[in-house]
């Protein structure tokens, strides 16, 4: 099973995790060890995009996961990227590719995998927002190396979190959606 954790905060504080959590009738430690059941039962109650801001610095690392032979336990880390902002694109092809080589390669140079995505949501007025969408997909080792860390010192986490502030600043966004799960890679 896949575990997920959450690294975004709803805007209402806890009540996105705690209504998954109710949702699945178990305790939260319970919620984030159930993964994708807890992530499906979040998502179909709030909209995605617009439920989060900013990171949250978590404690707890991903729940360790159990791989196959010759498969290495692994993290793997989404960021859905809005590039519209006041109605407009203001995340154009040439301003992406140098978000990604400004902020995102100095800090996981050993490489990530971007697709384009359409997101949409219900804004507080009922209305629904369409948006095309960058995803980066992060993988780095489950358990962090003294190399994994040579990026100014910061872990996984910390690098993320400043991938999310500087896109937010740079890009005039008010969210990013941040998934988090454990996984297992094979190479």
């Amino acid at each position: 099973m896949i575990a997920t954790t959450f690294e975004a905060r709803p805007r209402k504080g806890r009540a996105f995790f705690d209504r998954a959590v109710r949702l699945l009738r178990c305790s939260p430690s319970r919620a984030v060890s159930r993964g994708a059941v807890a992530v499906g039962a979040a998502l179909a109650w709030a909209s995605p995009l617009a439920a989060f801001e900013g990171p949250v610095a978590t404690s707890a690392a991903p729940p360790s996961i159990t791989c196959a032979a010759g498969e290495v336990a692994s993290v793997v880390t989404e960021l859905f990227l809005g590039r519209d902002a006041g109605g407009r694109r203001v995340v154009t092809e040439a301003r992406w590719a140098d978000f990604l080589a400004r902020e995102v390669t100095p800090r996981f140079p050993d490489g990530l995998t971007v697709y384009d995505a359409r997101g949409q949501w219900r804004d507080a007025t009922g209305r629904i927002t369409r948006e095309a969408t960058k995803v980066l997909m992060i993988l780095a080792l489950a358990v962090e190396t003294p190399a994994g860390t040579a990026s100014n010192g910061q872990s996984r986490a910390d690098k993320i979190a400043a991938i999310v502030d500087a896109y937010k600043r740079r890009f005039h966004q008010k969210s990013v959606l941040v998934l988090t799960r454990a996984a297992c890679a094979r190479f």
